[in-house]
């Protein structure tokens, strides 16, 4: 089979959430310079799937989705940082069926590519840093229980650690969580399968030489089905809410680095885009398609 890159986009997913800082707006960007830039045609665009009442209930609890089905403002919906309203958390809610549709391109055609998603600070029980549900992990638990995937490894390079995700599956010994990240920056840390926390100012060649070794080190010991990149642009050294210092070559070339690594070994890649905040969305955006580009090459290198 030849792989391919799929994309995941709807333009509903600039969701309104009000002056802030998680620059929304980003996606739609995104999606038009990859079909600009890229040249990428509309038969390798798709839609968001629908999740039902049971996607969600695999990964939250009752009491958190009853919360977030009322926009109920409460402590678990609070710590989202976002606004609590029915217009938001179903905006969230449905980019996340979007996850759902790269994972399953993934597995079909080598590389699904969300243009969203990544919200890898949603915990089963409350929500944190921007992230109202864990997209990531509802897909995953959709397709294990629908679809027959097993083993799977999150590949997490955005700047934050991904706590939620790392929380979520501490004791599952069928998914293997992977982050480097600033260790002195948000969230409090939890414990993934193997953290990387970084120094401050941490730079291309030391970022690159860390994350080779890991990926190494990865590979002796678990075998993914599927990886899910959380591929986040905020360890950039213009980013508003990160402080390591990568160049826009640097973040590429982890791009390259990752991609090219498991679509070689015929592995499916899911990536979400997670988080980047640059003073200038477009820049977020610029820093996005780099990693689309990077998916391209892996692709044809393959």
């Amino acid at each position: 089979m030849q792989t391919t890159v799929q994309y995941v986009h709807e333009p509903m997913a600039h969701i309104d959430i009000g002056p802030h800082v998680f620059p929304t707006e980003k996606y739609d960007l995104l999606a038009d310079a990859i079909r600009r830039e890229l040249g990428v045609d509309e038969a390798r665009f798709h839609g968001w799937e629908a999740l039902t009442s049971n996607d969600l209930a695999r990964v939250h609890t009752p009491q958190y989705l009853s919360d977030l089905s009322h926009a109920r403002i409460s402590p678990a919906t609070e710590s989202s940082e976002l606004p609590v309203t029915a217009s938001v958390i179903g905006g969230f809610q449905r980019m996340a069926g979007g996850s759902l549709t790269a994972a399953r391109l993934a597995r079909r055609h080598g590389i699904g590519f969300h243009i969203g998603g990544g919200f890898h600070h949603a915990f089963a029980d409350h929500a944190e840093g921007f992230c109202y549900i864990n997209d990531m992990a509802i897909a995953i638990e959709r397709l294990r229980a629908k679809d027959g995937l097993g083993r799977v490894l999150f590949v997490d390079v955005d700047v934050h650690q991904g706590n939620g995700t790392a929380a979520i599956y501490v004791e599952d010994p069928e998914t293997f969580t992977y982050s480097i990240h600033q260790e002195n920056n948000y969230p409090v840390k939890e414990r993934s399968d193997l953290d990387r926390g970084l120094e401050d100012g941490v730079g291309d060649d030391e970022y690159l030489a860390c994350l080779r070794e890991d990926l190494e080190a990865i590979d002796r010991t678990f075998e993914p089905e599927l990886v899910c990149y959380v591929a986040g642009v905020d360890p950039h050294r213009d980013d508003m809410l990160g402080g390591l210092a990568l160049t826009d070559d640097g973040i590429l070339e982890r791009d390259r680095m990752v991609l090219s690594r498991y679509v070689a070994r015929g592995i499916p890649v899911a990536i979400f885009l997670a988080g980047g905040y640059s003073p200038d969305p477009a820049q977020t955006a610029k820093l996005h398609l780099g990693t689309a580009r990077a998916a391209e090459e892996a692709c044809r290198v393959d």
